[in-house]
């Protein structure tokens, strides 16, 4: 192997291994922040529970509320029902449901729920009629409608491409992720920045849990070790080529 060869075989792998080691230290910077939000959330559980019954309870943002405990009282708007399609649970296809909540009852002020997963065999058009099997106190009428959970971010720009489909005789959005942008966009509602994860239902309740909430830092930490191996192996390999030449 020529001179000219190892300069251009170190160059590459120089250029390669600092490459690697760039995005090691970019994982880590995602392990610190996603760790970070972990313990914040964690915090924000153990402190007491909100409780909003009308509209000026609504912040107007969501500083200091992902992963705090609340509790809603106010009117369902059945037909303003959300889709969150494709979401399969234990191998079987169905759905998510958003119920738009009305915070104080006919309010400007609309809350987002997530209620839980029904199954769907399209993945998009579960029966929403089987999650209001609830007494009416719960479900519009009588008594304020309640719901308790805990509030987590709506990721805008999530939502794919918005469907309209009919359920049972009506029409209701369908989109691929929770996107409070795109339900603005695409519905006559203007729901608050909050979205709050409904508690699981009970045993034998027809809806079934939604998404868990992330609890743990992910896979950043070592998603970053695989990028300093592949810098070392970059070195090395390049050592033991050149020297073996």
């Amino acid at each position: 192997m020529t001179s000219t060869r190892k300069i251009v075989l170190w160059v590459v792998a120089i250029g390669l291994s600092a490459l690697f080691v760039r995005l090691g230290f970019w994982q880590l910077d995602r392990h610190g922040e996603r760790s970070a939000g972990v313990r914040e959330r964690a915090v924000r559980a153990e402190a007491p529970v909100l409780e909003w019954s009308g509209p000026g309870d609504v912040p107007p943002d969501t500083a200091g509320l992902i992963g705090r405990r609340a509790r809603l009282s106010g009117r369902w708007d059945r037909a303003g029902e959300v889709v969150i399609r494709s979401r399969t649970l234990d191998g079987r296809a169905g759905a998510e449901v958003l119920t738009p909540l009305l915070v104080g009852g006919d309010s400007a002020q609309t809350v987002m729920v997530l209620r839980g997963w029904l199954p769907a065999p399209d993945g998009l058009r579960p029966d929403l009629a089987a999650g209001w099997t609830a007494p009416p106190a719960t479900t519009g009428g009588g008594d304020p409608a309640r719901a308790e959970g805990v509030f987590v971010s709506s990721r805008d720009g999530r939502g794919g491409q918005p469907l309209q489909v009919e359920i049972a005789g009506a029409g209701h959005l369908a989109i691929a992720g929770l996107d409070l942008a795109l339900i603005r966009d695409q519905t006559d509602l203007d729901p608050s920045p909050h979205v709050l994860r409904a508690d699981d239902p009970p045993a034998g309740a027809s809806f079934r849990p939604a998404r868990e909430i992330e609890t743990d830092s992910g896979p950043h930490l070592s998603y970053a070790i695989q990028w300093f191996s592949f810098a070392v192996i970059a070195l090395v390999g390049t050592a033991i080529l050149t020297r073996g030449e």
